[in-house]
């Protein structure tokens, strides 16, 4: 995706987050978030839009940590939290630098908020659409309103480009093949969008291919949306296609790649 594109999914996403939360019970429980209610979500959600534009706005981490005004109504603050946002980035050139928290040195840039933030929503308005009860995730899950396979694409190659490199940073205690099980290429494939990567850890490195590689002893194959709502652990990955080494496949697919 362009950063053009980005960024008008990012509005679309918040726009719509905000519409959902408008019409939730602050107290209703979060499936998808156990032990969360709707006020834990989007509080949340508007402190790391609050984050994430002070990191743009600053050039640095933010400290401290943005708190939510609880003297005002839960939507109407995470509206103008998320809106806030969205001027912060548009107002900068992607290429400009920002801090970041990945572990990879050119993500230091707006261009990387705006698709961070993006994801962020996106994931997050799954929570908030179970919670109302306007989306189930039981089963396979060919889309969902407002995201496009491509934008779901976009996001499972967030994830590996991203999370992937990031969680073998924060468990550096521990041996890189059990955070990123991968010691043999896992490829994974969209099914109704041209998308599709091979990972494979290389001493204790993740190396992601485009496509899907011929050394690949997995290859798992499902719509760009169930696919990314797998990784981020919402959708069942249980229902995908697996071609190939289905125990790779699922250790691969059950890892805690995300926060």
């Amino acid at each position: 995706m362009d950063d053009t594109a980005t960024l008008a999914a990012l509005r679309g996403a918040t726009t719509a987050m905000a519409g959902t939360v408008a019409g939730l019970d602050a107290a209703a429980p979060v499936p998808t978030c156990p032990g969360w209610d709707v006020t834990s979500l989007v509080d949340h959600l508007g402190r790391v839009h609050l984050w994430a534009e002070a990191a743009v706005r600053t050039g640095a981490s933010p400290d401290p940590y943005p708190r939510r005004d609880r003297d005002r109504a839960l939507g109407d603050w995470y509206a103008d939290s998320a809106a806030l946002l969205v001027q912060t980035l548009a107002g900068r050139d992607p290429d400009e630098a920002a801090w970041s928290f990945s572990a990879v040195p050119h993500h230091g840039t707006v261009r990387f908020w705006r698709r961070r933030q993006l994801h962020e929503t996106t994931v997050h308005h799954v929570d908030a659409l179970v919670a109302a009860g306007a989306l189930d995730l039981s089963g396979r899950v060919e889309a969902v309103a407002g995201l496009s396979a491509t934008e779901a694409a976009d996001g499972v190659d967030e994830v590996l480009e991203v999370f992937v490199p990031r969680v073998l940073v924060r468990r550096a205690d521990e041996p890189p093949e059990v955070v990123v099980p991968a010691p043999h290429p896992v490829a994974l494939a969209c099914s109704d969008v041209d998308a599709s990567w091979t990972l494979r850890l290389v001493d204790g490195v993740p190396v992601v291919r485009p496509g899907v590689g011929g050394d690949a002893v997995a290859l798992v194959r499902g719509p760009a949306t169930h696919l990314y709502l797998s990784l981020w652990h919402r959708a069942d990955a249980g229902v995908l296609e697996v071609e190939g080494d289905g125990a790779a496949a699922s250790r691969l697919l059950g890892a805690s790649l995300v926060p």
